[in-house]
């Protein structure tokens, strides 16, 4: 049977290698020394990724840090200016502006728009085109003006994403990472960009509409008219969006599409229009606990929450799953799914119940071709550097589908149906293998794969609260689907040349070494005394995990949702 499960496990690996306001005004009048600094996000922390100014006289480029944070230098530098910034995970395209007098400036999805409205022009085309005339208009009055445009318009996304009084463009603020949440300005940008990601809109659909504002009046109106339903979500959970979502176990089972309507708390399921009431998670103290929400489907009591990036997980006495928004637009060859993917691969047998799981890294080209690399788990520092022998795949091919996803069969049997979502920091695909026949034995899991992110050690002594993630997931060696809230932990110690780090966890004398970036970039590998487990993330506030117990197999698995924020 372990012949058949690795076997299994490498198939899986192939399925888809076939699947193609403030400040000064006036201008500078002498050249001088120019330093911009702020913050870049998409909501979540733009780590490693480019920024680039281009100001009046002269041009300079820099990295940002792994909490978004920047300082780009300007030789000989006379604002305006103009900056751009780019997400290196969904090459995302943000920009923002800097009047004589500033130097900062945090360049985020909201001050996206601020550019829009200020210069009357998409900002990629205003930032190659950064002319005499469009700096003219780069002044304190006409950016105040395009603020108090831009922040009307977030009004129509309810108290959680409103940004009227907030100094988005030149403010502090501290952006999401996969370790912490951020402040309350980049919650609000959490909103916004989880109104556009549930309405399937980017960031320019919503720049379209508001650089032609000239107005509060119309302001909201130019907002709904993108995100539609979308901009209705609840007052303890901004990201938990109206709109249809797609329900996946972890069994490969077919996903499932409902609509959830936030608006009157109402959960339909869209194959038969059978509908369940949404209510709130309470504690002990009946407090609602914000993102965590309950319904009775089809006579089953489940329990489901959601992430900042508007990916949730539910679970059941005997089945979990995640929750994923459907996005209809998106296609493998789009260029924000380019680049390297850490995946974990979850497979069972579905009729004697034996299971396994697996880490694989893709790599995917600008043509959506993609190349798989096994992971060798049996090193003591597991690597995913071994290339899949694809010469004894079986021909998979894989179409797009009117509803958003990708329908994947092969003429030995395989049957899989696929999800894109991309929103902001992160671009992920989920594959639902409903079939997957190896010798007498038929299969079905889950296929999770997530863009690499950058990941950075923790600092000695940085701790996580009891109750700070919320889990859904089966333990290794059983067959009793658990949930609950994770316990607390401390970073112990902190090894730069290993890339590791210690962790204890509360009640417990047990403590994990925990390496980064292994078995690949954007996985972290766990183990301990007598357990192993691999991890991947997202900024976004969501993970998946597969564990080993004293068992050969990695056969435990489990989703994560961060959940105080």
């Amino acid at each position: 049977m372990k012949k058949n499960l690795a076997g299994v496990l490498i198939f899986s690996a192939l399925v888809l290698s076939g699947c193609g306001g403030g400040g000064g005004g006036g201008t500078a009048t002498s050249p001088s020394s120019l330093s911009i600094s702020g913050v870049a996000a998409t909501g979540a922390a733009i780590s490693l990724g480019s920024v680039e100014a281009r100001c009046a006289t002269g041009t300079g480029t820099t990295t940002t840090n792994a909490d978004g944070t920047y300082t780009v230098n300007v030789a000989s530098g006379v604002q305006p200016c103009i900056l751009k910034a780019i997400d290196p995970v969904t090459k995302t395209e943000l920009h923002s502006i800097v009047e004589a007098g500033a130097t900062t400036a945090n360049i985020t999805p909201v001050t996206s728009l601020v550019v829009a409205n200020t210069l009357g022009d998409e900002p990629a085309t205003a930032f190659t085109n950064f002319n005499a005339a469009a700096q003219a208009k780069v002044t304190s009055a006409n950016i105040n003006i395009a603020v108090t445009r831009v922040q009307a318009s977030t009004a129509a996304l309810g108290s959680d994403a409103d940004m009227t009084g907030v100094d988005f463009m030149k403010g502090t603020m501290q952006a999401a990472t996969a370790d912490a949440s951020g402040d309350a300005t980049d919650k609000k940008i959490d909103a916004l960009m989880a109104a556009l990601a549930a309405s399937d809109k980017k960031i320019t659909d919503l720049t379209a509409q508001v650089k032609t504002l000239t107005s509060t009046a119309n302001a909201a109106s130019s907002m709904t008219s993108v995100v539609g339903n979308a901009q209705y979500s609840l007052s303890n959970c901004p990201y938990a969006r109206s709109g249809d979502i797609w329900a996946i176990n972890f069994a490969g089972s077919a996903p499932i599409a409902f609509n959830a309507d936030f608006s009157n708390m109402v959960l339909k399921r869209l194959s038969d229009n059978s509908t369940s009431a949404i209510n709130f998670k309470r504690d002990a103290s009946s407090n609602a606990i914000p993102c965590a929400f309950t319904a009775i489907i089809s006579g089953v009591a489940t329990e489901f929450r959601v992430s900042e990036g508007g990916i949730g997980a539910w679970t059941q006495a005997n089945d979990f799953g995640l929750v994923v928004p459907v996005q209809k637009t998106k296609l493998l060859t789009d260029s924000s799914l380019t680049g390297t993917y850490p995946s974990l691969a979850f497979i069972r047998e579905k009729n004697l119940g034996y299971r396994a799981a697996a880490p694989i890294r893709f790599e995917v080209d600008s043509n959506g071709d993609m190349k798989s690399y096994s992971c060798d788990m049996t090193k003591t520092k597991p690597d995913c550097l071994t290339s899949v022998n694809t010469s004894s795949a079986d021909p998979t091919s894989c179409v797009h589908q009117s509803n958003g996803t990708f329908a994947c069969t092969s003429a030995a049997g395989l049957a899989a149906t696929g999800i894109l979502y991309v929103t902001g920091s992160q671009a992920t695909m989920f594959m639902s293998i409903t079939n997957m026949t190896v010798g007498v034995n038929r299969f079905g899991g889950l296929l999770v794969m997530t863009k690499a992110a950058h990941m950075s050690l923790p600092k000695v002594g940085a701790s996580t609260t009891a109750n700070s993630g919320w889990y859904a997931g089966i333990n290794p060696s059983g067959n009793i689907v658990v949930s609950g809230g994770t316990s607390a932990s401390t970073v112990e110690s902190v090894d730069l040349i290993t890339n590791t780090y210690v962790t204890s966890s509360a009640g417990t004398t047990t403590t994990y070494t925990r390496y980064i970036d292994t078995p690949a970039n954007g996985l972290l590998f766990s183990k301990s005394t007598d357990t192993q487990g691999v991890t991947m993330s997202s900024p976004t506030g969501w993970s998946v995990a597969m564990l080993k117990g004293s068992g050969t197999e990695f056969d435990g698995w489990a989703t994560y949702i961060r959940a105080k924020r």
